[in-house]
Parts: C-alpha cells; sequence; structure tokens
C-alpha cells in the first residue's frame, strides 16, 4: 500500500487516497467486513486531511474529509433521508490530542464573546452501527442506518423486533420524537451466534456445501444481523440499543442542555447508557477516559472509545460544525490493549495475485476478547522496520480491537545473537524466483502454475463480493485441483456432473446446486466480475468504478 510520491505529485496521492478510503468505507459501512485496522484508517484520512490543507487546490466537496465517512444506503433496503443530517465525529488518538481540542474549543468560546462555565457529557462508545428510531404520537414508525449522513436505509421491520427499542413510548410523548443511538450485540449474544454457526459449519462441511463466515467481532456480527433481509433473523440475534442523542422534536420544548434530553428519553422509556456521566471540566474528561481504559473489559459489550460532548445546546449552537463533524463533540479512541508474547517463527504466504505476504507464527496468547496465534507482517519493509526476529518477544496489540498487529519486539529480552530474518529468494509454493518490483513494497510470485496462488485466485473468483458460487469452497477447490478437475477459474464453467460425482461426499442434489450456482454466477454485475478476476492493485471499489464508466465488456 504505497501509491504516488506526496512530494513529487500531490494531486495523484490524493486521488489514490480517496479512492482507498471509499474502498474502505465500502468494506466497513456496507459489507460489515473491514480490511484495515481503524488506527490504519485514521491515518490514511489524516494524511488525506494534511495534503488538502498544503493544497486547497485539490480539496472537492466529494472528499471524505469533507463530506464525512460512511457508507451508500444499500440497495437492498429502500432509502430514508434524515430529516436533520447524523454528522460523523472528529477522532482524538489520545489525551494529548484531546487537551488540544478543549482548548481549541474554549478559544473559539473566546472568540465569540462567550465566557460561560462548559461542563461536558461523557458517554462511552459502543462499537455498533448508529441508527435513528422515530417516534409519532408514542409509537414507533420509522428505523433508519445512519448511511452516509443525509441518506440512510430503511430498516424498521428489524429494529422493530429488538426488545431493547420500544415499540410504544410512555405517558406525554410528544407528536414527534426522534430518538438516535447505537445498534449493538452484547457479548453474550456474539459467543451464543459464533457457537451456533460453527455447529452449522460442521453440517454444511459433511454435505460439501459451503460454511458460513464465522464472526470475527461484536460489531460486525451486530451490524450484519441488523440489515438482514428475514426481520425474524434479526430478532433472533439478541441484538440490544443505547440512545445518545436526541434528533427531530415537534410537539414538546426541546430541552436546554444535552444531559437532560438524555434523561427526558429515559423517562419516555427509551434506554439510555447509565454509565454516561456528567463532568464539570475538562480534568473529568480525562479521569473518565483514563477509568474506562482500564475497565473496558469489565462491560457486557464492547467499546471503542469516549464520546465527549459539550453539554449545554446553545453553546453547542453557536460553535456550530464543520462539513463533516459537529464541533462541540469529539471521540477519544481507547488505546489497544496490548500483550507479550513469542515469535516462534516467520512464514510467508501466496495470495491470489502472486503477493508474497510474511506473517509471524506466535505462541497463542489471548489479547482483546480472543485467543491470537498468527498476524500479518505486510511485507519486507515492515519487518525490517519493526526489527522483528523469529525467537523474540514481541508486543501484540489488537488494532482497532479486530486485527492482530505485532508492535515490536521486547529488546530487553532478546536472545544475545538472534539473527535477522531474510525474505525468502523463491515461492514457498512453487519454488520460482519472488521478483520485487521498483518502488513495490510487496514481493511477487509472477509464475501462473504455482499451487497456492492457482488456489486462492480460484477461491476469490467464487467468494462473495465476487461471482459468489454457493458450494464452490476453498475444501472443494482443493480437491477439484488435486484431482485435475480444475485449473484455473475458467475451468469453473466446465465442470461437468459426472465426474464430480464420483468424488467423496458427492451426491446427485448436492452436484446439481453447485452447477446451478455456477450457471447464476454468469449473470453476476459486471463490477464483480472484474473484481473477482485477481488484477493487482483492483480492488471492488475500483471494478465497481471501472463497470460503472464501460458499461460492459464489450465497450
Amino acid at each position: 500500500m504505497t501509491g504516488p510520491d506526496s512530494e513529487l505529485d500531490p494531486a495523484g496521492r490524493v486521488d489514490w487516497l480517496r479512492e482507498l478510503i471509499h474502498e474502505h468505507n465500502q468494506a466497513y459501512y456496507e459489507r460489515d467486513a473491514p480490511i484495515i485496522a481503524d488506527a490504519d484508517y485514521d491515518l490514511l484520512i489524516r494524511e488525506l486531511r494534511f495534503l488538502e490543507e498544503a493544497h486547497p487546490d485539490l480539496i472537492t466537496p466529494e472528499s471524505p474529509t469533507q463530506s464525512g465517512v460512511g457508507g451508500s444506503p444499500s440497495e437492498q433496503f429502500s432509502p430514508v433521508e434524515h430529516r436533520r443530517r447524523m454528522m460523523s465525529l472528529d477522532n482524538a488518538m489520545d489525551l494529548e490530542e484531546l487537551r488540544s481540542w478543549g482548548e481549541r474549543t474554549a478559544r473559539r468560546l473566546a472568540d465569540l464573546g462567550n465566557d460561560s462555565t462548559v461542563r461536558y457529557v461523557c458517554e462511552l462508545k459502543i462499537d455498533g452501527l448508529a441508527v435513528s428510531v422515530r417516534y409519532e404520537n408514542g409509537r414507533l414508525v420509522q428505523a433508519a442506518t445512519r448511511g452516509d449522513g443525509r441518506t440512510g436505509e430503511d430498516v424498521t421491520a428489524n429494529v422493530s423486533g429488538i426488545s431493547a427499542v420500544p415499540q410504544m413510548l410512555g405517558a406525554g410523548a410528544p407528536e414527534v420524537l426522534e430518538a438516535r443511538g447505537e445498534i449493538y450485540m452484547p457479548l453474550d449474544s456474539f459467543q451464543a451466534l459464533r457457537e451456533r454457526v460453527i455447529a452449522e459449519n460442521v453440517e454444511l462441511a459433511a454435505k460439501g456445501n459451503r460454511q458460513k463466515p464465522v464472526p470475527v467481532n461484536p460489531r460486525n456480527a451486530g451490524a450484519g444481523s441488523l440489515r438482514q433481509k428475514d426481520a425474524s433473523v434479526t430478532a433472533s440475534r439478541g441484538l440490544s440499543w443505547w440512545c445518545y442523542q436526541l434528533g427531530e422534536i415537534i410537539g414538546a420544548e426541546e430541552p436546554p442542555a444535552h444531559s437532560a434530553a438524555l434523561a427526558w428519553l429515559s423517562d419516555m422509556g427509551i434506554p439510555v447508557n447509565p454509565e454516561t456521566k456528567v463532568v464539570e471540566d475538562l480534568d473529568g474528561v480525562y479521569e473518565f477516559c483514563a477509568y474506562w481504559i482500564e475497565h473496558r473489559h469489565e462491560l457486557p459489550y464492547e467499546i471503542d472509545g469516549v464520546v465527549i460532548k459539550i453539554d449545554d445546546l446553545a453553546i453547542q449552537q453557536a460553535l456550530g460544525a464543520t462539513a463533516k463533524a459537529p464541533r462541540w463533540a469529539i471521540a477519544f479512541k481507547l488505546p489497544p490493549e496490548e500483550r507479550t508474547t513469542i515469535l516462534l517463527d516467520i512464514q510467508v504466504s501466496i495470495g491470489r495475485t502472486g503477493k508474497a505476504t510474511p506473517f509471524a507464527v506466535l505462541q497463542p496468547v489471548f489479547v482483546g476478547g480472543s485467543t491470537v496465534g498468527m498476524s500479518t507482517l505486510h511485507n519486507e519493509d515492515q519487518v525490517r522496520h519493526k526489527d522483528v526476529r523469529p525467537g523474540d518477544t514481541v508486543i501484540l496489540r489488537k488494532a482497532g480491537d479486530v486485527i492482530p498487529e505485532v508492535v515490536g519486539p521486547v529488546l530487553e529480552l532478546r536472545p544475545s545473537g538472534l539473527p535477522e530474518w531474510q525474505f525468502p529468494r523463491n515461492c514457498p509454493s512453487c519454488a520460482e524466483p519472488l521478483i520485487r518490483h521498483e518502488g513495490e513494497a510487496q514481493h511477487l510470485c509472477v509464475n501462473p502454475q504455482c499451487p497456492q496462488k492457482r488456489w486462492a485466485s480460484i477461491c476469490h473468483f467464487a467468494s462473495r463480493g465476487a461471482m459468489d458460487i454457493d458450494g464452490l469452497g476453498e475444501q472443494q477447490i482443493a480437491s477439484f485441483l488435486e484431482l485435475g478437475l480444475m485449473s484455473d477459474v475458467a475451468d469453473i464453467y466446465s465442470l461437468q456432473a459426472e465426474p464430480i460425482l464420483q468424488l467423496p461426499g458427492y451426491q446427485q442434489l448436492s452436484v446439481q446446486n453447485l452447477l446451478s450456482a455456477i450457471e447464476a454466477s454468469k449473470s453476476r454485475p459486471l463490477g464483480n466480475l472484474l473484481f473477482g478476476l485477481n488484477i493487482l492493485h483492483l480492488g471492488a471499489a475500483g471494478g465497481q468504478t471501472i463497470a460503472a464508466a464501460f458499461g460492459s465488456l464489450d465497450a
């Protein structure tokens, strides 16, 4: 992940960053499957903002620094226009950045001639999916995801099945009340879902069918559960809800402070997180954040930070907002939990485009809610930069509390004379020489017959997000390659029933289902096909962009 040089080609770098951020937004908000750690994503946003500030002529209204982040509404659900925009928040990555925000806010208020005492509301930042729930005369009439902040997805039927979301409000409900909050999956519901999926996968594997993805974290599992086509599936997943803000209100006077609004919402029967706290100054904010850095894992749900808001709504109004975020609030991101373990080995895997990626084989250790035994090291430069060597005691953390990351070695525990790790000259799968092009970070296996590369490329082609061929999973592809039934993605469309029926575990129905799924894949959108073809540097977003521009393969 290098891209154009920011000094030599700032415009190219800006375009590259925007495309990369767009692809990550799609993965996070639309597919509920992030492919990058939160901290790394924040670095991309910060670099883009820095370049735009240095080159104002490159700023466009569509840039994620100007329009905010979020996903476009899915075609699966009807669009809902938010009457009041659901904005994202700026982040503070440490207490020093949080202090800078407080000082900056104080100066801005002084410039406005406002010398009022500022109180803050501290709220736990639930790791879930933001929704707006609208009540009319006390009855729930609509629920929508945040989407891109202006337009969300209508998930009324699904939200109505979540027991924590009241269908009717208490006495005195106004004509219109919009409550905004976070739908999330509690840890016990997440564990139950994981166990259920693992059990179902045993049965699917026995029948030769594609297994379901095992949920990796409560945030993605909760978002995926909310966005089900079948509302009864959502209702079965044990989701919950905390309200964090009053949106539109008609028929009642809006409380003068955010804390008062939360108390009023609670009186209406809407759940508000009991850990929310009003503090008198920034020192109280720091104490609240420091406490939850230490005690976050005592909660029955996952948090990824603390949201700090100025309590007085008049001061909020005076401060206003940028194009993407309010100036009166900020999200403090909790630092990742870290553990030490032993780096047993560094091995190299070959991906679908031939990328040779080093990864750490670790002595298993429990960190961030799960046991970790492996972690990517990305490329040779990262291994050199971190100076990690097999035999080292290393620091491991969950980047963004999702993706395992080796931070670096504990040098005082390094055994004497421990040699540096050397990147292999040859592919570990086919033994052909690996190459590294000038200016690129990755080594590549360019042998089209490389067994690991062929297997990975066919698996990707058949996967969800590409051609989505149900029944053609990793084990099936490995068997077909081993027996000579296929050698590349084109051979998928030449598979015949008779040879497959000779294989263990296959019966007439399962073979017919597989061939039907292969036939159905021929009607997938062009963007899916382009993404599935394993073109180097072409991701899902790039495939969709090219497809939209050209329309068909004949263009």
